[in-house]
């Protein structure tokens, strides 16, 4: 019995020691990243201004649960960052070291997790090595905004190692763990609903049966994987971040995106060189797709229809189980982020690698360590090379924090690096933005001139444009790129409350009036009836119908517009 417990006390060391020493090569590489002040114009700003998250009390609370922020479905990442900016008002530094640590943390979870499953301590320890240096995987930790793609894997690797260590018979207390974990890595991101998929291929990995006690319990965890679903399309749709893809592509060109994402994903996974924060859909050229989406996409199909096929009719021998069970490990992790049928505006994300390269690495490490089990100079020799392999990661998961200092030096990577056309004029916009919020006119202007170029038909671009020549004094060039916006975009109503801004100054004070009654006509809102007031009672001189304009404003909460009702409406 006592040798027993040395030996388990011996194994349960060497966990700990190799985590402590994983751990601390995550803090040099991420060490550098605690300087960085949030990213403007990149969600971080978002979250951070939102008195939602700076004001952490019990209405607020409530409405984390209850509310959807940015399109997504994320209360307990919300809460979190309530909680970090009250016990630590203002700091960057803090919500940034809650991402290294949960990232440690996870790190953790990866060596217990696979440990467990294959028993194979240098299988687990090579796997979160990679986990943790992996360079595709910078965009998740750095990346402050990313906390709900770190809370959901905590919860999501607790849940199945929780499942992991389930014996035959299974209570009702140890099942509850299991499923008390996977409900909160539901509230921590909607991507946790394939859970019950990697139960149903670890079930089958392990040779377990299906008895009608656990049918049942897998029942319970796809019912709640379908409500959350439901929860994850409707939070995406209200905030214009879902889209149908057949209004753009056909079926086939949707086919051949799946695949294209599936080879990049692949590929990043050996050689993760020309990473880019933005990965969007191609423009179509003649109607069809760039050829190297053809490419890519049938090199994909040939490489997944081999491993699938070698898993399958080989799946008696171990190696080829565990080849199989790794990749389908990588393909249900990754599938609700994949182009098909509904997609966001990206084709694809580094950080959704996060949990899927898990698969990917254990599958390729089982492998080679079944072909080097028996020689020991062989083993060596892996060992040395994926060691160098870790350095060489090491150095360039560094050497990518870098990029993701501010936006400037982030979106200006994306451009350098000449990704896509799409992918130019959207980094070019977003680092326009920056430019705009830094007050720097003249490289706004060349960005979102640059952006427009690439893409005629970027209405953003032209609407932040003329909002630079606005704030410069250049009312003519302003009134042209507003033009140009509602040109594109019918029902944009800031472009009309600007047009009508930018008239009144120009002095065509009906056609300001005309703009913003569209304007109303369109979404009535504070800004537009503050506006139409001032028209009223500085140009027209109709104080009752500037007076009654604000009014309305004051009702959908313009400060302004009470301070202007004191002074020239109340008591006259």
């Amino acid at each position: 019995m006592n040798f027993e417990v040395g030996i388990l006390k011996k194994q349960l060391q060497k966990t700990w020691v190799i985590w402590l020493m994983l751990s601390s090569l995550t803090f040099l590489i991420y060490a550098g990243t605690l300087s960085y002040d949030m990213l403007y114009n990149f969600d971080d700003d978002a979250y951070f201004s939102d008195t939602r998250i700076n004001e952490l009390n019990g209405p607020h609370i409530n409405e984390y649960f209850n509310d959807y922020y940015l399109g997504m479905y994320q209360p307990l990442p919300v809460l979190s960052f309530a909680v970090i900016d009250h016990l630590f008002p203002e700091s960057v530094q803090a919500q940034r070291t809650v991402n290294i640590l949960l990232h440690c943390i996870n790190i953790l979870l990866v060596i217990l997790v696979l440990k467990k499953l294959t028993g194979n301590i240098f299988v687990s320890s090579f796997t979160a090595l990679l986990f943790a240096i992996h360079p595709m995987h910078v965009e998740s930790v750095t990346w402050i905004s990313t906390r709900s793609n770190l809370m959901f894997s905590a919860f999501y690797l607790a849940s199945l190692l929780t499942f992991l260590n389930l014996d035959k018979n299974r209570t009702a207390l140890k099942w509850s763990f299991v499923f008390l974990f996977f409900v909160l890595a539901l509230f921590s991101k909607v991507t946790a609903v394939t859970l019950p998929g990697i139960f149903l291929l670890v079930h089958w990995y392990q040779g377990r049966k299906l008895s009608r006690v656990t049918i049942f319990q897998f029942l319970t965890l796809f019912i709640l994987t379908g409500i959350f679903i439901l929860i994850g399309v409707q939070a995406s749709t209200a905030f214009g971040h879902i889209s149908e893809m057949g209004e753009t592509y056909t079926f086939f060109q949707r086919f051949i995106l799946f695949f294209h994402a599936l080879g990049v994903y692949i590929y990043k996974f050996f050689i993760p060189v020309k990473q880019s924060v933005i990965y969007l859909f191609p423009f179509l050229e003649h109607g069809g797709l760039p050829v190297p989406y053809y490419t890519t996409a049938c090199l994909a199909l040939v490489v997944s229809g081999i491993i699938l096929w070698i898993g399958v009719k080989l799946h008696k021998q171990q190696a080829a189980k565990d080849l199989l069970f790794g990749f389908l490990f990588f393909l249900i992790t990754l599938s609700v982020t994949m182009p098909l049928k509904w997609s966001r505006t990206i084709i694809l994300a580094e950080r959704y690698t996060y949990l899927p390269y898990i698969g990917l690495t254990a599958a390729v490490l089982l492998l080679l360590f079944s072909f080097t089990n028996k020689n020991k100079k062989l083993r060596l020799l892996l060992t040395l090379t994926l060691l160098i392999y870790a350095f060489i990661f090491s150095v360039q998961s560094f050497n990518r924090n870098k990029v993701w200092e501010n936006p400037i030096t982030l979106f200006g990577d994306v451009v350098d690096k000449k990704i896509g056309k799409a992918e130019a004029a959207m980094a070019l916009y977003n680092r326009g933005n920056e430019y705009l919020r830094l007050k720097n006119a003249g490289s706004a202007i060349s960005d979102y001139s640059s952006a427009i170029k690439i893409y005629p038909l970027y209405h953003e671009a032209y609407y932040n444009r003329g909002l630079v020549y606005y704030l410069t004094g250049d009312n003519t060039s302003a009134i042209e790129d507003f033009s140009r916006t509602i040109g594109i975009k019918g029902n944009f109503v800031d472009a009309f409350i600007n047009r009508g801004a930018a008239y009144r100054n120009t002095g065509f004070y009906e056609l300001a009036l005309n703009d913003l009654n569209k304007a109303i006509k369109l979404r009535p809102s504070e800004l537009a009836y503050l506006s139409r007031g001032i028209l009223y009672y500085s140009n027209f001189k109709q104080p009752e119908m500037a007076c009654s304009d604000w009014v309305l404003a004051e009702q959908l909460g313009s400060a302004q517009a009470t301070e202007l009702l004191k002074q020239y409406c109340y008591g006259q």
